[in-house]
């Protein structure tokens, strides 16, 4: 297989030299990633400046990569798919991202945001998430293994296609229970504002995420489950809202 890989950390994430690890054991892998960090960049593209691709020597020579100056996710990938190679991937693959993306994320993430560019072209595409408690650096480490197990049971099922949001337990391998199919929570309000007092007067407004303060609700959601230790896996309709009857699990049932 051929994956064109990017991600909404940067280019230098250790997240995105993790998904890259992964992805040459199961084919070619290319490079197309921000220059820094675009988080919650969601769908956005560049329309008033220009965009330079630098090309990148820090995946080793069988890795071709660019760093898009300026540029979001979905800069990235479509740079890739209409300048930057004439081959088209078999697979977009955006992540490993520091920090899940589940419920309203969908929405918000910059790392959604560049796999739904390559599933809007037709080319399934994956988002993948590793979940963190504090704010530490994650373990890309046990991530690695954890996606290989992901990808893996995939490709065995010959379930990629589409658009697949995949989100990773900050757990080892070896605790985890396996994968599941889960609904994204739209319930799960995330992040809220919180205020500070400026000393010279006025106010400021800071978004917190308040993911490790709340409770799931739904036994078969993204949050529950991936609280529960499980890889989580949601197939997400390329027109998702809040009707949880637009997302379709891998196996086409509502449940």
């Amino acid at each position: 297989m051929r994956f064109l890989v990017t991600n909404d950390d940067g280019i230098f994430a250790p997240g995105l030299a993790a998904a890259v690890d992964v992805l040459q054991h199961f084919g070619e892998v290319t490079v197309v990633a921000p220059d820094g960090e675009r988080s919650a960049a969601s769908h956005s593209i560049t329309l008033r400046k220009p965009l330079k691709a630098e090309r990148m020597t820090i995946f080793g020579g069988n890795v071709p990569a660019y760093a898009i100056v300026g540029g979001t996710p979905v800069d990235c990938v479509k740079l890739a798919l209409g300048v930057l190679f004439e081959e088209k991937p078999d697979c977009v693959v955006s992540g490993i991202n520091a920090g899940a993306n589940i419920g309203r994320d969908i929405h918000y993430s910059g790392t959604i945001g560049g796999a739904r560019e390559g599933s809007l072209t037709g080319i399934p595409s994956l988002a993948v998430s590793l979940d963190r408690h504090d704010a530490s650096e994650p373990d890309f480490g046990a991530a690695k293994g954890l996606f290989y197990a992901a990808l893996s049971s995939l490709r065995k099922e010959e379930a990629i296609g589409g658009l697949l949001n995949i989100n990773l337990p900050a757990i080892p391998e070896s605790a985890c229970p396996g994968i599941a199919e889960a609904v994204p929570d739209f319930s799960l309000d995330r992040y809220r504002h919180m205020t500070a007092d400026q000393p010279e007067g006025g106010v400021l407004y800071w978004l917190r995420d308040r993911q490790a303060w709340l409770e799931p609700s739904r036994p078969n959601s993204d949050f529950h489950l991936l609280r529960e230790g499980y890889i989580t896996v949601s197939k997400i309709g390329l027109a998702a809202g809040h009707d949880e009857k637009q997302i379709t699990p891998i196996g086409g049932k509502q449940r």
